[in-house]
């Protein structure tokens, strides 16, 4: 490498070959270059157009940039490095000094693939990005890369979940992005979003509709529009009409065995559930009791359900 000054005007700001960090805000940094000026100089690879690449630190001048500056000092590859020899020094700059987040890990994988061959790529990649030698690792993280830039934000910002996030990258980017914007918007937790994009894709199959018109229904849109509501009655109510309409049956034989089960009016010392998904006969009822009162009068209890029309209609079959 050799130190020279740059023209800023010279810089491809917007080549982002080597970049792995979806960050572009400067500002963390304005204050103290303005203060004690650029101590750790940018490294540049200049293209066969004679523009200037930058191959490590995007953000350092962005802010030089940004405070007006015409010129700045910087570290020039030679003119024999390769875009690999590149993109591995981007790589181990910034894991000179942290970890490498999973969508850095992706877009470095998205970015040396092409490079490398095919026998040896796994163990290449892991080593450079900081992975599992795994292949089912790199599977999936190497699904993030297909995302819209929007989702890859949403899991630097935690909004989507790295398991969620391989979930959407499933979908198109038109699903994917209307499933990321319902997340945004009610904040659920990762078993949440894991229901939805369940429910979501198997009504999507078996109504042979795209899961953005699911989405996009009246009923969702309704639900989203109530002011009236906060963000987590609003997300169980979404939840419980997706799952009426994905199980209609089960959502009927609930509704009726909790219609039922109220007018038996039954106290907290007693307890009656109904066989899993109604898919059997064996129905289970539990009480507590602690002296033979106790029990007497949970047994004048059982008399009483016994003669109630409601237990007959509870135990009928759907």
């Amino acid at each position: 490498m050799e130190d020279k000054v740059i023209l800023i005007s010279e810089i491809d700001t917007r080549d982002d070959t080597c970049r792995l960090s979806l960050r572009t805000d400067p500002d963390a940094l304005l204050a103290s270059i303005r203060a004690v000026g650029l101590i750790n100089p940018p490294v540049l690879r200049q293209r066969q157009d004679f523009k200037y690449q930058i191959v490590c630190g995007f953000r350092r001048v962005e802010a030089c940039k940004t405070l007006g500056w015409h010129e700045i000092k910087a570290r020039v590859l030679k003119a024999r490095s390769t875009e690999l020899d590149s993109l591995k020094l981007a790589i181990l700059d910034n894991r000179s000094h942290r970890q490498l987040n999973v969508v850095e890990q992706a877009r470095g994988i998205q970015k040396l693939s092409p490079h490398l061959p095919p026998r040896n790529r796994l163990h290449v990649l892991s080593s450079l990005l900081g992975f599992p030698q795994n292949p089912k690792v790199l599977k999936k993280i190497e699904a993030l890369s297909r995302l819209p830039g929007a989702i890859l934000a949403g899991v630097t910002n935690e909004i989507v979940s790295f398991e969620r996030a391989v979930d959407l990258s499933r979908f198109s980017h038109e699903d994917g992005l209307s499933l990321f914007e319902l997340f945004k918007l009610l904040k659920l937790s990762q078993n949440k979003q894991r229901e939805i994009i369940t429910l979501v894709q198997e009504i999507a199959i078996r109504e042979d509709l795209q899961p953005k018109d699911i989405l996009q229904s009246r009923e969702i849109t309704t639900i989203l529009d109530r002011p009236e509501l906060n963000r987590n009655e609003r997300g169980s109510k979404i939840r419980a009409y997706l799952k009426r309409r994905r199980f209609p049956r089960l959502t009927k034989a609930e509704e009726r065995f909790s219609k039922e089960l109220k007018a038996l009016k039954l106290n907290e010392h007693m307890h009656m559930t109904a066989p899993p998904y109604f898919e059997g006969e064996q129905y289970t009822l539990r009480m507590t009791f602690k002296s033979v009162k106790d029990f007497d009068e949970r047994r004048k209890t059982l008399d009483a359900m016994a003669r109630n029309p409601a237990m007959k209609r509870l135990l009928e079959p759907s």
